[in-house]
């Protein structure tokens, strides 16, 4: 005969399954990325699963799926607010669909270096973005690097404004980024990435623009000859989490997964940036690489003006005023 004190241990068993609640088994949570394995965006996931679980003393446990197997940044996005899924580290272009305010971070020239983006994305500026997500069910940890992005084509190295002008440059399909490249006196020429080597074998298109891990990835090296460490464009992703998931969670676990993140967020940070030099070095053995000085990245950016006030004009004015203090104050 099944007692009272069997079914409440079931009971406290199957809760300890679930995706949220707490009780006396361990709370198991998923979190997706989009990327493989051994891209920064999941090892850092990867630490944050292992942080999470020391830090809780084993009463939260985060397992990892990776390369897009629970879908891509919007879908995983959806599930954390409908809460079948916990966390996920999405792009800001994709959580511009929920506050256009974060399509700020990824305006052309405006963070000098990573330790520059570091310093405004982890300021007020950075955690006013993030606080905003409170109301779309979604709790915003940190900000984690991509890389910046560069230009890459098979005319000329690019030095300067100048050079841009009359280049074939392949874009995403997105309005900001294709403005960008025309302000530039490009003809920007927007097609899936998965078009793009073809297009640059046979010269539909004279180039294009990604961070390093593409283009290693996808071997553009093979048909472009040059690089120019342009720096045009910060690419950024967002370390959140489930506001139903974690509302099932007690203070104390909050709070431990709070600063699993922030020391995560540190960590997946230097790998992303170990990674960028590590590609660089060996793109540097296959293409022709120049540095583009700040004052000529700047000069591209002022040549841009146009460009950037028609695209913040579509954002808050009190947030844009604070955001661009921020980016004076941490030059």
């Amino acid at each position: 005969m099944i007692s009272v004190k069997h079914i409440l241990l079931a009971s406290a068993l199957v809760a300890g399954l679930g995706l949220g609640g707490t009780s006396l088994a361990a709370v198991t949570a998923r979190m997706g990325t989009s990327l493989p394995d051994t891209h920064p965006q999941t090892l850092g996931a990867k630490r944050f699963a292992e942080l999470v679980e020391e830090k809780t003393d084993g009463e939260v446990k985060v397992q990892v799926f990776s390369n897009g197997i629970l879908g891509n940044d919007v879908n995983m996005t959806s599930m954390l607010q409908a809460g079948t899924l916990a966390f996920t580290a999405p792009s800001t272009a994709t959580l511009a669909s929920l506050n256009p305010n974060f399509s700020i971070v990824s305006l052309p020239f405006q963070f000098d270096d990573s330790e520059h983006a570091d310093a405004v994305l982890d300021g007020p500026a950075g955690r006013d973005l993030l606080a905003s997500l409170a109301d779309k069910g979604l709790v915003g940890y940190e900000f984690w690097e991509n890389g910046f992005r560069h230009i890459t084509n098979s005319r000329r190295a690019v030095e300067a404004a100048d050079d841009v002008e009359g280049l074939k440059i392949r874009t995403m399909q997105n309005e900001l980024y294709i403005d960008m490249f025309n302000g530039l006196g490009a003809n920007a020429v927007p097609m899936p990435v998965n078009e793009l080597f073809t297009a640059l074998e046979t010269r539909t298109v004279d180039g294009q623009e990604n961070p390093y891990s593409v283009i290693e990835s996808k071997r553009f090296f093979e048909v472009q000859q040059y690089l120019s460490q342009t720096a045009h464009a910060y690419d950024a992703q967002v370390l959140i989490g489930s506001a139903s998931f974690l509302d099932g969670l007690t203070d104390d676990q909050r709070e431990a997964i709070a600063e699993a993140a922030r020391e995560a967020t540190l960590y997946q940070r230097q790998a992303s940036r170990e990674l960028n030099d590590r590609l660089l070095a060996e793109l540097s053995d296959k293409m022709t690489v120049n540095a583009v000085p700040l004052e000529q990245r700047r000069a591209m950016g002022e040549r841009l003006a146009p460009v950037i006030e028609a695209h913040r004009d579509a954002l808050a004015a009190d947030f844009v005023a604070d955001f661009d203090k921020a980016l004076a104050e941490a030059r």
